[in-house]
């Protein structure tokens, strides 16, 4: 790549701050919100989702095969929730090779290996469903806190106040556990084929045409070369972090379909490259370790084998730091000059590794609205309709709640995609947008990212009986939905405002007052003497 790298007598004695929670309250009562709405998510929706992952219902309207493009966590978590439902005939068209198995130290104990993704509260409880926690779990590195170094240079350690302790697994790792589920468990229901693509697709009266063929993560659909067809009844889009599937465009494309997909410029483009790191035993595994300097970022994650996976971003037109990160010579000077913390835990040939190797770019946000389906011969899911940056570990775990969803309308449809498609529309689209929405929030600067965060905090703290913690917090609370979320978010917004607006009257009158009783005569005497 080029490196451009309340009453009257009560008011009488309330403090200006009681009044003006008061006002923020009564804001909120004559939008038709009360305080019971205001404070809890909705008891109805994709809540009543929760655990249905869980049941072995079988399905007797399913069709006699299926078809699911993309086999990531995404794709690999669908699958195993339509085997434990009695379907058969299920293929995963993963564009990548086999990972290798999961307990191979050798392997996954290289920090190059890849990149990884952190598990939530949201996330947890899918793999809980699927009878799958203790599988992923073994493999998993625990992250308590953070390790954060300021300007200044000095660390400041965080511990995570939460009801569950948040996991890392590298993603490939991840892919290799829900593999080998399969094969124990379900090998006679669903087979995976490696190095296949769906480079195009078409939908007829006969089922959805499938185009396969050769093409991994990097080749272009439009040139890629059909070797095969194939015909399904029913297709599952769960390409990752794509917006160019074939069966995405074909949805986008087909004027039969309400698809659309919503596509961000990248205003803050990041790319990044990878590092182990080695820490010496008396310094904590269990924490990110994070320093910035500049407008470079190192995020340091820990595996199960106590190495930390090392990212380094930096923007693509930083021509001069993508310069030095990309030399042996340089990028080892870079560390002891911007980031000395971590120069010890470094080793040379890792240093020469990381230079030779090539920069990987960050997701653009996008997402789909309207319609997530078509018909009952397709349905979308995971970053193919909700494409986020992995800052805050939203990707995963937003994916496997949609499959969660898209299992309990499966459910309630007793199989029939053409009844259950179109409820899990219904059930998540605004969720798809929300999340990208409030993500897109978190790649700003200081004023759409900091400034929130900070006037969050302060409300919450002072009034937690009605302003709600930050987004960053709240998307960590699993019984919340992103478009709850995102109306809470701007509730807490329209409240804030009325709180300052008061703030600001009480201050106004009160200078007004003191100008009044004070400066006023004392211009006007003066006047009167410079007149005698």
């Amino acid at each position: 790549m080029t490196r451009t790298c309340t009453t009257t007598s009560m008011r009488a004695r309330a403090s200006p701050r009681t009044r003006v929670l008061s006002n923020a309250r009564r804001e909120a009562t004559t939008r038709g919100i009360n305080r019971r709405s205001v404070l809890q998510p909705r008891q109805q929706g994709w809540r009543v989702a929760r655990g249905a992952l869980g049941d072995d219902a079988t399905h007797a309207k399913r069709p006699a095969s299926a078809v699911i493009v993309g086999g990531g966590p995404t794709g690999l978590a669908t699958a195993i929730a339509l085997a434990r439902r009695g379907w058969t005939n299920v293929e995963v068209w993963e564009r990548l090779q086999k990972p290798a198995p999961s307990a191979d130290t050798s392997v996954w104990g290289d920090a190059k290996r890849s990149y990884n993704v952190g598990l939530s509260g949201r996330g947890q409880s899918v793999l809980k469903d699927l009878d799958l926690f203790d599988e992923v779990i073994d493999k998993c590195a625990v992250v308590k806190g953070r390790m954060d170094w300021g300007p200044d240079g000095e660390p400041k350690e965080r511990l995570a106040n939460k009801t569950y302790d948040t996991q890392v697994i590298q993603r490939d790792r991840l892919v290799s556990v829900l593999v080998e589920a399969i094969e124990k468990k379900y090998s006679d229901k669903v087979s995976i084929m490696y190095n296949v693509a769906a480079v195009d697709c078409e939908f007829t009266e006969e089922g959805v045409k499938l185009e396969r063929g050769p093409c991994d993560d990097t080749c272009d659909l439009a040139a890629a070369v059909s070797v095969g067809t194939t015909t399904s009844p029913v297709v599952f889009g769960a390409e990752g972090n794509s917006m160019r599937s074939a069966v995405v465009r074909e949805m986008d494309e087909n004027k039969s379909c309400r698809t659309k997909i919503v596509k961000f410029p990248n205003k803050n483009a990041r790319v990044y490259k990878t590092i182990p790191l080695y820490l010496p035993s008396h310094m904590r595994k269990d924490l990110n370790y994070s320093a910035r300097k500049g407008g470079v970022a190192l995020e340091c994650l820990p595996t199960k084998e106590g190495v930390l996976v090392g990212i380094m971003l930096v923007k693509p037109d930083d021509e001069e730091t993508c310069t030095k990160l990309s030399s042996k010579d340089s990028l080892k000077q870079f560390f002891q000059q911007e980031f000395p913390m971590f120069v010890d835990y470094i080793r040379d040939e890792d240093i020469e590794d990381m230079a030779k190797s090539k920069f990987f770019g960050l997701p653009s946000f996008g997402y789909v609205e309207k319609s997530l389906n078509m018909g009952g011969q397709a349905v979308l899911l995971g970053d193919s309709i909700h494409t986020v940056k992995p800052y805050f570990g939203l990707g995963v775990n937003s994916a496997w709640e949609d499959v969660r969803i898209l299992i309990d309308s499966l459910d309630k449809a007793d199989g029939d995609t053409n009844v259950a498609f179109p409820e899990y529309t219904k059930k998540r689209v605004a969720d798809a947008k929300a999340l990208v929405t409030l993500s897109r929030s978190f790649d700003g600067g200081f004023l759409t990212f900091v400034l929130p965060l900070i006037v969050d905090s302060i409300f919450n703290k002072i009034a937690p009986w009605l302003f709600m913690p930050n987004t960053i917090q709240m998307l960590q609370k699993e019984e919340w939905s992103f478009s709850d979320i995102k109306k809470r978010k701007w509730l807490d917004r329209v409240m804030q405002g009325a709180v300052i607006a008061s703030l600001a009257t009480t201050l106004a009158r009160a200078v007004f007052q003191l100008l009044r009783q004070f400066l006023f005569p004392f211009i006007v005497r003066t006047l009167a003497r410079g007149g005698a």
